[in-house]
């Protein structure tokens, strides 16, 4: 149970709890390096101690009552393959490609990305009409559109990746100036070996000043032949256009095996990656109980988190603790056996949206596919929870750059303090535990704590700080240093 023993140490944490202490080489403690990036705590990189904490898995909202957005409604759709490739946020509009049938590739928008329309593109006939929201014929799978924040020419402002309809199933890449009309890359030859037909993610990794490619992969038959034993990759390439078949790969893998029928029982069937704040998430579709009438089940898909920094193996904890990010729905809801997401998630002030396909049928039964919307506080995808008995967390050091602090905290039915320290751990004058006001009942993204002398940091700048929360019956997602 390889992941078992660092799960532990995220769900139960009610005694003291040390993180692995980072010393420099005069063997005082590390400097982390924050300047004005968010520091969210879905992982122990800023976090030095912690007391009656837990890490709690951030709880989403079913937009529209758990109802679908959007549904096959027109003649030249097929609800048994409605397939949802990539929502994006793109100046004031919302954007989506989807899979509407074995032939077709579609195209919806809307103002508010939660009404959606499927307007005439006028691109492609279907029984005699150019009416209709055709993007494209013959539609390749696990088609992904992204708009390139990295990129400078206009004709390569979007990119694809997407696996061609035929054998041999590797990824391919194409770039557009609009969303609309496609060029492909390497003359439309895959760029990768099989398999890439699931959901392909292609995105740019700013930190790493490369692009990150996710595909599935085989890791050829599972036990006496069937089913296939499916696994993930993700790949980099510093520079897709100079050669987009450079691609390095950095992780590759499939669950370990529990005796050698794991496979049956799930199985990656494919991984989204999605950088947020500088912190790699891995947005994974499992497959469980593979094979319907095979084996014990019922047949599911399912939806985690995982989370990484760089190129380190994802951490499968909340895989291991069986936790989905999103639940299924309850029996008969479009949704209640299959949640599968598209390319990424899109982030707006108040919070982080996710668009999924959903089925209440099993991947070998006739299916009938919609798309809905689970939403999530902003930074909201874990939390470090105080209940009734007061915990605490210090931070390691950093250097504090700013004047101004930020915390995201929901404490509406609770109480938050921050005291400030020394890189030491001892408390600075005028910012200590019984200087820091007691704040009750908020909830806010950006809650700028304050103490009896002091209501900004600015006498602080450029120190070595520690930080330390003090709550109770909150929850706290983030901090953020402000100029």
């Amino acid at each position: 149970m390889r992941h078992l023993v660092l799960a532990a140490c995220w769900w139960v944490m009610s005694a003291g709890w040390t993180a692995g202490r980072l010393e420099a080489a005069d063997g005082k403690p590390a400097v982390c390096d924050v300047g004005f990036r968010k520091q969210l705590f879905v992982d122990d990189r800023i976090v030095d101690t912690m007391l009656n904490l837990t890490r709690e898995l951030g709880q989403v909202n079913k937009a529209n009552g758990g109802k679908p957005l959007l549904v096959a409604d027109k003649p030249w759709e097929k609800a048994s393959l409605l397939r949802l490739g990539s929502v994006i946020r793109d100046g004031d509009k919302f954007r989506m490609w989807y899979g509407m049938n074995d032939h077709f590739l579609g195209y919806a928008e809307s103002e508010d990305g939660l009404h959606w329309t499927k307007p005439n593109l006028g691109l492609h006939k279907f029984q005699d009409s150019k009416d209709n929201n055709i993007l494209h014929t013959q539609e390749p799978m696990g088609v992904t559109c992204f708009l390139d924040p990295h990129e400078t020419d206009p004709a390569h402002k979007y990119k694809s990746a997407y696996c061609p309809i035929r054998a041999p199933y590797g990824a391919c890449l194409a770039h557009s100036p609009d969303g609309f009309h496609w060029t492909p890359y390497n003359d439309g030859y895959p760029v990768t070996h099989r398999a890439a037909d699931t959901i392909n993610s292609l995105l740019w990794d700013q930190d790493a000043h490369a692009y990150r490619l996710y595909t599935r992969t085989d890791f050829g038959p599972g036990f006496g032949g069937r089913p296939e034993n499916r696994g993930t990759r993700d790949m980099i390439n510093p520079d897709l256009k100079a050669d987009p078949t450079a691609w390095k790969t950095v992780r590759n893998w499939s669950f370990d095996p529990e005796g050698r029928g794991e496979y049956k029982r799930r199985q990656a069937h494919h991984l989204v990656g999605w950088i947020y704040q500088g912190i790699h998430f891995g947005l994974l579709c499992s497959y469980e109980w593979v094979g319907r009438y095979s084996y014990p089940g019922p047949e599911v898909m399912n939806f985690y988190l995982l989370t990484t920094r760089g190129d380190e193996m994802w951490d499968l904890g909340w895989v291991d603790a069986q936790k989905p990010l999103i639940s299924r729905g309850q029996q008969g809801s479009f949704d209640s056996v299959w949640v599968q997401i598209g390319r990424s998630i899109v982030t707006t002030q108040e919070g982080h949206w996710i668009y999924y396909v959903g089925s209440k049928e099993r991947h070998d039964g006739s299916r009938e596919y919609a798309i809905g919307l689970a939403t999530l506080r902003l930074d909201g995808l874990v939390s470090l929870t105080a209940k009734d008995e007061p915990g605490n967390l210090m931070t390691r050091p950093f250097k504090l750059v700013g004047s101004q602090l930020e915390i995201n905290v929901d404490a509406k039915n609770g109480q938050v303090q921050l005291e400030i320290l020394d890189a030491n751990g001892m408390p600075i004058p005028g910012f200590s535990h019984s200087e820091a006001t007691m704040i009750k009942g908020v909830d806010q993204l950006q809650l700028k704590p304050t103490w009896k002398f002091y209501t900004d940091v600015a006498s602080l700048k450029n120190k070595i700080v520690r930080l330390k929360f003090h709550f109770s019956n909150a929850r706290l997602y983030a901090f953020q240093v402000r100029p």
